[in-house]
């Protein structure tokens, strides 16, 4: 399962991208589960209110299942003025 990380998120991991993760992972909430025991140093930004999960280019709930899904990116919120 191939997830793709943006911005702030992007830099705490060191990459845009993490191939690692297991395929049985069935909902978004088990995902991020999963990524912050395996990569702690997303834990923080994977636990802000405003951190997203996206799946083929919708922007979904994180207890969205992950069956099916091509696209799996994690966006942080976005601000600006």
């Amino acid at each position: 399962m191939r997830i793709c990380f943006y911005g702030r998120l992007a830099d705490l991991l060191g990459s845009r991208s993490l191939d690692d993760a297991p395929d049985n992972l069935t909902d978004g909430a088990a995902l991020r589960d999963w990524l912050i025991q395996n990569h702690q140093q997303l834990s923080e930004g994977l636990t802000h209110p405003g951190t997203r999960l996206v799946l083929d280019n919708e922007v979904t709930d994180w207890d969205a299942p992950l069956s099916g899904a091509h696209d799996i990116a994690i966006i942080p919120i976005v601000s600006g003025g």
